[in-house]
């Protein structure tokens, strides 16, 4: 599915996504991977969802976003609760979402010029 043609400025725009992959500009990401509209990182240390355990606060806090979309595939999966409370205590909005609509969400916040991070999660 073809997500937007207009960039808005953004250095990184989300063009298109299949069950498969997600083509950030004009780069075809396959694995799990964290955007926000200034970065791209390609190559986390996340394989699934317990790995948030782990590496969740630093990884989805290093851009300082208002809210983190998470991507988990076809269907909606919860993260670690402890997680979702440390980053709530911080103030930042933390939603768990299927791949398709974190997508969808993340583009609409990122054309609004909201500090936003994604993590998309490819099982």
């Amino acid at each position: 599915m073809r997500l937007t043609q207009d960039d808005r400025g953004l250095n990184f725009v989300i063009r298109s996504f299949s069950e498969s992959h997600v083509t950030v500009n004009d780069q075809q990401l396959q694995q799990s991977f964290l955007l926000t509209p200034e970065n791209l990182e390609s190559e986390i240390p996340v394989e699934d969802l317990d790995d948030l355990e782990k590496h969740g606060e630093s990884l989805l806090l290093r851009d300082d976003p208002e809210v983190v979309l998470i991507g988990t595939g076809s269907r909606t999966r919860m993260g670690p609760s402890a997680l979702s409370a440390l980053l709530m205590r911080q103030g930042v909005g933390i939603e768990y979402m299927d791949t398709a609509a974190a997508l969808r969400t993340y583009t609409v916040l990122a054309s609004e010029l909201r500090r936003v991070s994604l993590l998309v999660i490819f099982q």
